[in-house]
């Protein structure tokens, strides 16, 4: 099994005054490899601009796989 990387992704989940069931961003483009400390950094830029609250964040990686036979 032969494993590429395609593409890294985040979605942030944001609470706040104006939606306080959550609302989600989502930053397409991401490097491969993104550190929890990068995507904190993220969250804390997000909530400087914001009056909300970065309540979780989710890394999507997508591989493909060719089997070898």
């Amino acid at each position: 099994m032969v494993k590429t990387w395609l593409k890294t992704g985040i979605s942030i989940t944001m609470e706040g005054p104006d939606h306080e069931k959550g609302v989600r961003r989502a930053f397409s483009n991401v490097a491969q490899t993104v550190t929890a400390e990068q995507v904190t950094e993220l969250a804390k830029t997000l909530e400087m601009v914001s009056t909300d609250n970065v309540t979780d964040a989710q890394i999507t990686t997508t591989e493909k796989v060719i089997l070898e036979k």
